[in-house]
């Protein structure tokens, strides 16, 4: 009787093909949404209008009052600014952030009307400054 055994001893392996899969996989999963989150961070496009002077206002607090082309307001910056019309907003704003800076950023299809509306409108709820943002004109 032979009690040793004909069949020879295998060495473990792992197969590394499921792991190469997966971590292709998520590579590509995070690709995709970073690109999406990019994107979610956009401005509204507008086309501004173009000036000689200007000057750079620096850092802080500041909220960007975009007026499109038809009109419409929407609040852009890096406060949270919270209601449902223009002076609810503004009105909020002025309570929380008393020293956030007010830009005001329009379309040059925009109404005159609408954007001096707007204007006079962050100006009565008490903000010392509302600047406008142009387009530096190439000399």
């Amino acid at each position: 009787m032979n009690f040793r055994k004909s069949s020879r001893r295998e060495d473990p392996t792992i197969d590394l093909m499921p792991l190469i899969d997966i971590v292709f996989l998520l590579l590509i999963f995070f690709l995709i949404t970073t690109s999406f989150s990019q994107n979610q961070d956009t401005q509204l496009t507008v086309k501004l209008p173009q000036g000689v002077s200007g000057k750079d206002i620096g850092q802080g607090d500041r909220v960007i009052l975009v007026v499109t082309d038809n009109g419409e307001v929407a609040f852009e910056g890096n406060v949270d600014v919270k209601g449902d019309s223009l002076d609810a907003r503004l009105k909020y704003l002025k309570e929380n952030h008393p020293d956030a800076k007010v830009m005001l950023r329009g379309d040059t299809a925009a109404s005159h009307g609408r954007v001096v509306e707007i204007l006079d409108t962050a100006k009565s709820m008490g903000f010392p400054e509302v600047n406008m943002i142009i387009r530096k004109k190439k000399n």
